[in-house]
């Protein structure tokens, strides 16, 4: 443990001789003028066994990446503007004014999907299971919907309710333990993962993370970890790290969600928090070598929930993560500091 502690310093440390930011999300050629980089489009596929799956069809990785990219940055602006034009409120009237005006922090992801006609999107049901969850008299962290719903909200908008979403000739299934790629667009592929035939798993043309083959329990393709604190009477912050290796990158988040009880129930609470990340990545064979390193700068908000995070861009199959050292995350909240690290 007093290696491992060591090893956290130096992690936590580095952050400040690093000037490479997270903050910039920047996506592989960004200079593309290309109008098709961002070409997305609601499709419905029919497989053989009559079923009908409606998803969004992306031109590329590039166009995936760069919505995405342009969904952050929509919210975080959409989230500026209700800050800055009421500044001068504390927490509780600030809270108070949002329900007061029926402010909502999701609207830009909203509109994103009514432009499609996006009406079966993942964000869309986790927004009721988060509701009917925050409708108790206690928090279960075993029932927490971000168990199943392991992604940022924004991405949730860019996928179906089960995960799916076509790029380019490939069908990309996300899953809370990994993705599966059809790299052939075999809609009946998909289909029968669906109904529960894990055999499809071993065909040609399929690329997934759930078998996993790496040889160490200590380097994983796609890890996440949350961590309570009840730092005051009636009040919580969910701190939560992950991990995930795509197809065609690598990706890590530190994330803090506030809470407050109200009565019998609890809801998310705006109030100021801070976040920062430092990720190292690692090669496949049992993570023996780091691949990637990169720290983000702090971000403080009034938010309901902050988040930093680290991408490396890299061909199939990419990067893992290492126990112990791949993603620590700073805090800061209600007055506290502290930071955790992503083990399993």
């Amino acid at each position: 443990m007093k290696n491992k502690i060591t090893i956290f310093s130096v992690i936590l440390l580095s952050t400040l001789f690093f000037i490479i930011s997270c903050n910039k999300e920047i996506i592989p050629n960004d200079n593309n003028t290309n109008s098709n980089i961002k070409v997305v489009k609601l499709i419905t596929l029919t497989s053989g066994y009559k079923t009908s799956i409606t998803m969004l069809e992306f031109s590329d990785t590039n166009a995936y990446d760069s919505i995405l990219s342009d969904l952050y940055q929509q919210v975080e602006t959409h989230e500026d503007a209700f800050i800055a034009q009421y500044d001068s409120l504390n927490d509780s009237l600030l809270n108070a004014k949002e329900e007061e005006i029926g402010y909502n922090d999701q609207q830009p992801l909203i509109d994103f999907e009514n432009s499609l006609g996006f009406t079966n999107s993942m964000r869309q049901v986790y927004d009721v299971d988060v509701e009917d969850w925050l409708n108790h008299d206690t928090l279960d962290s075993i029932t927490d919907p971000d168990n199943t719903y392991v992604f940022d909200i924004e991405e949730m908008a860019m996928l179906n309710t089960g995960g799916e979403v076509k790029i380019g000739t490939a069908i990309l299934k996300l899953t809370n333990e990994g993705f599966i790629e059809f790299t052939d667009g075999d809609v009946n592929k998909l289909a029968r993962f669906n109904s529960g035939d894990m055999t499809v798993l071993n065909e040609p043309n399929v690329i997934t993370s759930l078998t996993e083959n790496s040889r160490s329990s200590n380097c994983k393709w796609w890890k996440g970890k949350n961590i309570w604190d009840k730092y005051a009477s009636k009040r919580k912050v969910k701190k939560h790290l992950h991990f995930h290796a795509y197809p065609w990158k690598g990706t890590s988040s530190v994330r803090i969600t506030s809470y407050k009880k109200r009565g019998r129930r609890w809801k998310r609470y705006r109030m100021y928090m801070g976040v920062q990340n430092t990720s190292e990545f690692y090669d496949r064979n049992d993570c023996d070598n780091k691949i990637f390193q990169e720290a983000s700068r702090w971000r403080r908000k009034k938010k309901k929930t902050i988040r930093k995070h680290c991408t490396g861009w890299g061909a199939f199959p990419g990067y893992r993560a290492k126990n112990w050292f791949s993603v620590v995350g700073q805090f800061e909240y209600s007055g506290k500091y502290n930071y955790e690290v992503l083990s399993w």
